[in-house]
């Protein structure tokens, strides 16, 4: 027995040796760790839409690309899930702070109602929208001539859930006024006579006025628009359907501004709403660096375009003309006029033979240099129709990505990816020491493997297995975690799930191919190394988490 483990000792302990080297030959690889001073050049206030990381964190971290400390109020005066903001104080901090920063990006849902979720619910009187706007008479005083960007997201069509009548008839009445207001159909208003007899009046009353009070604050932050008390203002639009109430005031609006003529650079509509501040951020950027983007759109298919994904009010088309509008941008007709490629992946389970084709031609194009933001969509929120597995199947060298996003609706990705891509590129010929540039790439790559754990392994794989793992264990509710009890223990689970995914990340190929920068001292040949996640949920709800990315970066002889 003794002679049988000798024979095989040393074949073992050589096969060991190669496995562990196999895993770790790029860690072992000679390098030199990178130093770095994170340093900004500028300051800006951001009251966000509420305290969810894509609408607070997300803008703060994309502010470190471009120098920027973006500064938010204190978390105790801020929202959390259903706690309402406290409005009052967050504009008295506004006021006490805006004088020692280079402007602000505010959210007048917060300002007025506490949040996204409180102005669901609010009755807001005239009175409240009065001293609002001879609040922002105040602040422009005190901002002297710096920018004031705002934004106020439109209702949604789907009624608070203090209602006591049935939402989804609610629904159904919201669609069909719109449908009447366009079509006139006979049968339509009947069928709204006989909904209405089965709900309360006052609640159908109260929906409504949502909307004319929405409106109402529209059409006064228009008017601050025009006589530049704001510098920008932009109208978002929730969780949009092809027909609803929403519809109805989003044309009413649009009827407006085209009466009182003001240019779409001064104020806009656009589809979404947790994204509208990030772009705003990049519009701040633009300003200051007189960069104009000029981009090509590409598409998996011929179909793409023309697709209208969950929870949007018109095609993935419509949406990307939107938001290059918003970017101020020049839609090219070549690759090789563009200084950005946006790359728009809607994956369906009709068209997945364009996953490798399109994994081919991202690499290609990488190959030549280009600049891509990939945008990485699903129709059914599945991994398997996206393009991501595709790219790491085929070596894609995914560091040299400019912006990845693929989260939640197809507004919110387009936004993200393109003004992440528009910080990074506006900000690249403001910096001109090593360490800024250096410091630039690590912000660049911190965000994109931020939206890559997050967009693809989360949404797209993990939230399901800790959602069946919660209603398995008898907890239906996956958007009221218990504090004490289950949201402690999905935490654990979550963490351990994205340790290992951010692991098989790291290791991949796609992942250890490195990157050349080119700085006043040469050129940096950069290797990520270390790459870890952070991750928790910030509400107890498994909808979004708190996700921050630490990685290491070496440079390569």
């Amino acid at each position: 027995m003794k002679q049988f483990a000798r024979k095989w000792l040393l074949p073992i302990l050589a096969v060991t040796l190669m496995i562990i080297y196999y895993i770790t030959n790029i860690q072992l690889s000679p390098a030199t760790s990178i130093e770095l001073t994170q340093n900004y050049h500028s300051k800006i206030i951001l009251i966000p839409l509420d305290t969810r990381p894509p609408c607070q964190k997300m803008v703060v971290d994309a502010g470190k690309m471009a120098g920027i400390e973006v500064i938010t109020p204190p978390s105790e005066i801020m929202d959390y899930y259903t706690k309402k903001g406290d409005s009052k104080a967050i504009q008295k901090w506004l006021l006490e702070n805006i004088s020692q920063v280079d402007g602000a990006i505010i959210s007048i849902d917060q300002l007025l109602h506490g949040g996204l979720l409180a102005s669901r619910e609010a009755q807001t009187t005239d009175a409240e929208r009065v001293e609002l706007i001879k609040f922002l008479h105040e602040l422009r005083q005190k901002a002297a001539d710096k920018p004031i960007y705002a934004f106020n997201i439109l209702p949604r069509i789907t009624p608070t859930p203090t209602l006591e009548s049935d939402s989804k008839k609610i629904i159904k009445i919201s669609r069909l006024l719109d449908e009447i207001s366009i079509f006139q159909n006979v049968d339509d208003i009947k069928l709204v006579e006989d909904l209405k007899e089965d709900i309360k009046e006052e609640d159908l009353n109260t929906y409504l006025d949502l909307f004319k009070k929405n409106t109402a604050m529209n059409k006064d932050l228009i008017q601050l628009t025009q006589d530049n008390t704001l510098t920008k203002f932009i109208i978002g639009q929730d969780d949009g359907e092809d027909f609803g109430v929403p519809n109805m005031e989003k044309r009413s609006l649009q009827n407006y501004l085209h009466a009182v003529n003001i240019p779409s650079e001064k104020v806009m509509i656009t589809k979404g709403a947790d994204e509208v501040a990030l772009s705003l951020l990049a519009n701040f950027v633009q300003q200051k660096t007189n960069y104009q983007p000029k981009i090509y759109v590409a598409y998996n298919d011929e179909k793409a375009a023309g697709t209208i994904m969950p929870f949007m009010a018109g095609s993935v088309g419509s949406t990307v003309k939107e938001k290059l509008n918003l970017s101020n941008a020049i839609e090219v007709n070549s690759p090789d006029k563009a200084g950005l490629i946006l790359y728009v992946f809607i994956g369906n389970d009709d068209n997945l033979s364009t996953q490798y084709k399109s994994a081919v031609e991202i690499k290609k194009y990488l190959a030549q240099g280009k600049k891509i933001a990939l945008v990485d969509l699903s129709k059914h929120f599945s991994a398997s129709e996206t393009v991501f597995p595709e790219l790491l199947k085929e070596n894609v060298p995914i560091n040299n990505l400019v912006a990845y996003a693929g989260w939640n609706t197809a507004s919110n990705s387009i936004g993200t990816a393109l003004a992440n891509a528009i910080i990074y590129k506006a900000s690249r010929p403001e910096f001109n020491t090593t360490n800024d540039i250096l410091a630039l790439e690590y912000n660049r790559l911190t965000l994109l493997y931020n939206r890559i754990l997050e967009d693809y392994y989360y949404l797209k794989e993990i939230i399901d297995v800790l959602n069946i793992t919660l209603r398995t264990n008898g907890y239906e509710n996956v958007n009221d975690l218990d504090m004490e009890h289950n949201y402690i223990w999905m935490n654990d689970l979550l963490q351990q799930d994205m340790n290992k995914r951010t692991w098989a990340l790291w290791h991949s190929k796609s992942a250890q191919q490195p990157i050349a920068v080119q700085t006043p001292d040469g050129i940096y040949k950069l290797t990520i190394r270390y790459l870890q996640a952070e991750t928790f949920f910030p509400w107890p709800r498994t909808f979004e988490i708190y996700l921050q990315s630490h990685l290491n970066l070496y440079r390569l002889p």
